[in-house]
């Protein structure tokens, strides 16, 4: 089984997956499914026994797996759970494993990585943040993992006016404009009601952190806005309260550095496996400006284009949701 995924241009093949292993990652990426037979990238999974590895000096042992170089091909072996070979002659990543839980969690991960790569040198950034546009206007509010993003989309889309732009990272250009990137919905419970609760809900069993509940917004093509482009926008900084009364207000627009940088220059919260890409050596610095620069034009592009605000969440989520609605319905840019 085979298929191709196009992020801008930049064309991902992805074959050999087990047929269920196959399915989620098509359902995961299905905004991204294309016909072009061109990759510039080739991920290749096997379910099976682990390939033997050449005797080799350990160039980097992390928490999660041992590093091994032999000219331009990298191991990357996750203590025995799995094998990651990358090529960077033949631009072919191999991924093994025995358990199709683990090759999935991998493959989706090596994918994610190695997109935001590509976006990143195309100028495109990701943000780790819910996006959503109502009545013309997009909404941005960034909030760390288990800051409670699909909850607050859930309740949001009580109102059948709502749009997804991406549940959990957008894009941004150099522009500063937002653009879509609808993958999974994740949360840690399957919603009981509203909109959510009709999609098709699987465990996501992850090696280093604790199971999630997965579904793909595919399901939900009416309630995606896929040209978000001309649209003024909302960027907001969520802050969790402990206890009292949510409230959002505006803001500067230099308050909003930090919280760009934690979200969108480093990134913190979008999916990736650094091990494969990094190792901290002299040119993986000169690939890490790179990186920073280009992100902090598509941040400060953002911010400049963006009306800022910082919204005090509390406990009342029905409340946020309202809030939110009322922002972007009498907000006027």
């Amino acid at each position: 089984m085979a298929f191709c995924l196009d992020f801008h241009h930049h064309i991902i093949l992805v074959k050999g997956a087990p047929a269920s292993v196959d399915e989620k990652l098509r359902s995961e990426f299905h905004y991204f499914l294309s016909k072009d037979s061109y990759p510039e990238l080739t991920i290749e999974l096997t379910l099976g026994a682990l390939p033997p590895t050449p005797s080799l000096p350990v160039s980097k042992i992390l928490e999660t797996c041992l590093i091994y170089r032999l000219g331009k091909r990298k191991y990357v072996d996750y203590f025995g759970e799995a094998l990651t070979i990358v090529d960077e002659d033949t631009k072919i990543i191999s991924i093994t494993s025995a358990s199709e839980e683990r090759l999935y969690e991998l493959a989706f991960l090596t994918v994610h990585s190695r997109a935001g790569d590509l976006l990143d040198h195309a100028g495109f950034s990701r943000v780790h943040a819910l996006a959503v546009s109502y009545q013309n206007r997009n909404a941005v509010v960034m909030l760390p993992s288990k800051g409670g993003k699909s909850t607050l989309l859930t309740y949001l889309l009580e109102n059948p006016d709502i749009k997804i732009i991406a549940d959990d990272m957008p894009l941004v250009d150099r522009r500063g404009r937002i653009l879509p990137f609808p993958t999974k919905i994740s949360m840690t419970e399957v919603p009981s009601s509203g909109e959510l609760s009709k999609l098709k809900w699987n465990e996501f069993l992850r090696a280093h952190h604790p199971p999630k509940w997965t579904a793909s917004l595919s399901a939900l093509p009416g309630r995606l806005e896929l040209s978000p482009e001309k649209n003024p926008v909302l960027l907001i900084h969520g802050v969790r309260l402990s206890h009292g009364e949510s409230l959002i207000a505006r803001t500067k627009k230099w308050q909003m550095v930090a919280p760009i940088f934690e979200h969108m220059i480093f990134g913190m919260g979008l999916p990736q496996v650094i091990e494969i890409f990094l190792e901290f050596r002299p040119s993986d610095m000169g690939k890490m400006l790179k990186h920073f620069i280009l992100r902090s034009w598509c941040a400060l592009s953002l911010i400049f284009k963006s009306d800022t605000f910082i919204f005090y969440i509390g406990n009342d989520k029905s409340y946020n949701a309202q809030l939110l609605l009322n922002l972007l319905s009498e907000h006027e840019s």
